[in-house]
């Protein structure tokens, strides 16, 4: 078996670990199925499982529909096409049949006939890689969450050959989404929980598109806040419920903790049109409306005269990067570093910390006879350096996984730290090299000043958190995609006076005029952005101009 699921217990699975004392699996599973409108008659339902894990859907609708069959006389055998179960560890399928055998026994239906029905529903296998010509009225599951450079080499091309959807940096649940779709009947109904990821990131667009254009999504409920996901930042659970065939408005809730236990949000209802673009799921004080709004009336920041690049990745940072009293290479083979923590009051600020650059000016890796201070530095880290998965068979072992160009790391810019609660954005006027975790925007034709006081007004939240639905932990994940596609007015084409008014608020520190401004410019209420400012709005304004 290719193993990429051999840590599925650890990896896939949102309630993993210790969970609170308020929501069990179960307790998610049944919110989640709620949210499915399934037939009066359960045994028209042809019900599809892609990744059955332990049974948390599986296992609620068992007396229902044993229930079911005995309300309208049938034998225990109508069950069988009822219900289609893959699960691709062998040792998890098992244990799923034995509980829903249990289950079965428990409500009446003798063992040998429980096994039976068991046998045709559960099957072990690879559901990405079966071929599959029924069609089912409902698919619900919580498919597996394995990133794109953590499936096999191998399965990883079979899927790319396979699902369009399923891209470089893609996560795996998309393709058992687009899978999925391809089975629905004309009026069925899909629900995942998986990450919310794909509202809002490039590699989701294929998958919105679907979603908008050959049915509606009828609810979306936002996991993110409850306490019994053990997640990692950056998968924020979500339930989405889509509808085949038909219109209609989609429901957004929330699920959240309180002293009583966990209590859902009232659903907001919101209409998606056809359309690959990310999903505006905030929908609170008018957010959803200044983002259509400015959709429509601008560019976006990449075609605005404006570039973004995320930081240089070392994949060795003990070795690259060098304090100042650590040894002296040549001078050209160091420049100043800086990364997320060098982000105060809205500037940059270098705390002496440098990058081994083992790149000339054009990003081609240097001769390194003509720097024997370097080689001998990179040949006695030479076991760390190889250590690397992608270094240890290459000639240059010793380069750092990302090139240093000339014309980043020298140039005026603005840093947007990656993960943060809040936005956080500095201005860097001296020209460092930016570390990963920060993504870097010059602009050619912004200047960087007015650029840096207009994304810290709330342009850059609004449009970057204000597409999120929610976060793990309150944290929200600014990429690069997202930030290329803010909205964005062209410098030159903006009214004079405009720009006038915009710079005597800000030259002032007059907070408020500068929101006023912005709002006036977008279309929107100055209090829509004030939710959204950057996280040194209080202070960085105070700071001379540098």
């Amino acid at each position: 078996m290719e193993g990429y699921f051999v840590d599925r217990a650890a990896t896939d699975r949102p309630w993993q670990g210790d969970l609170c004392q308020y929501f069990t699996r179960e307790e998610v599973a049944r919110v989640c199925l709620r949210q499915l409108s399934l037939p009066r008659n359960l045994l028209s339902l042809r019900l599809l499982e892609p990744a059955a894990g332990h049974g948390a859907f599986i296992i609620p609708l068992i007396p229902r529909l044993v229930r079911a069959c005995r309300s309208r006389r049938r034998a225990y055998t109508a069950l069988r096409p009822v219900i289609r179960a893959f699960e691709i560890d062998p040792v998890v399928a098992a244990s799923l049949r034995r509980k829903c055998i249990a289950e079965l026994h428990k409500q009446g239906v003798a063992p040998e006939q429980a096994r039976r029905l068991v046998r045709c529903w559960i099957q072990t296998g690879d559901f990405l890689e079966r071929r599959i010509t029924t069609r089912f009225s409902h698919i619900v599951g919580n498919p597996p969450y394995i990133r794109w450079d953590a499936v096999p080499e191998a399965l990883r091309h079979r899927y790319r050959e396979r699902f369009s959807s399923f891209k470089q940096r893609a996560d795996l649940y998309i393709a058992f989404i687009q899978k999925s779709l391809s089975l629905l009947l004309p009026t069925g109904q899909l629900g995942f929980l998986c990450p919310g990821n794909w509202t809002r990131n490039v590699y989701g667009g294929s998958v919105r598109k679907a979603l908008t254009s050959t049915g509606y999504l009828k609810s979306i409920i936002d996991f993110s806040d409850i306490e019994s996901f053990e997640t990692p930042a950056d998968a924020y659970p979500h339930f989405f419920v889509f509808q085949h065939g038909r219109d209609g408005l989609t429901k957004l809730s929330s699920m959240r903790t309180s002293g009583s236990g966990v209590k859902s949000t009232i659903p907001v209802a919101r209409q998606f049109a056809p359309s690959d673009l990310p999903l505006t799921l905030n929908v609170a004080g008018g957010v959803a409306s200044a983002i259509t709004r400015a959709r429509k009336m601008f560019p976006s920041l990449e075609n605005s005269g404006c570039s973004v690049r995320v930081g240089s990745a070392t994949g060795c940072n003990d070795v690259f990067l060098l304090e100042a009293s650590r040894q002296q290479l040549e001078r050209s083979r160091v420049v100043p570093f800086v990364n997320a923590r060098s982000i105060t009051d809205g500037k940059v600020t270098w705390s002496g910390t440098k990058i081994v650059n083992v790149f000339d000016r054009r990003g081609k890796t240097v001769n390194l006879s003509r720097y024997p201070k370097l080689d001998r530095y990179l040949q006695k880290n030479k076991k760390a350096l190889k250590a690397r998965a992608k270094a240890s068979k290459s000639k240059t072992w010793w380069r750092s996984i990302d090139a240093l160009h000339p014309d980043w790391y020298e140039a005026r810019k603005l840093l947007v730290v990656d993960i943060s609660a809040v936005p956080v954005i500095g201005l860097d006027v001296r020209g460092y090299c930016a570390g990963g975790g920060v993504y870097q925007i010059k602009s050619k034709e912004w200047p960087l000043r007015d650029l840096w006081v207009l994304l810290s007004a709330g342009v850059l939240g609004l449009f970057v958190v204000g597409l999120a639905s929610g976060s793990a932990n309150g944290f929200h994940r600014f990429q690069k995609k997202q930030i290329a596609g803010i909205p964005l007015p062209c410098w030159r084409q903006l009214d004079k006076r405009w720009r006038a008014q915009f710079r005597k608020a800000y030259r002032s520190g007059d907070r408020t005029a500068i929101l006023k401004a912005v709002a006036e410019l977008y279309g929107c209420d100055p209090a829509v952005l004030a939710r959204f400012v950057a996280r040194d709005w209080d202070t960085f304004l105070k700071r001379p101009r540098g």
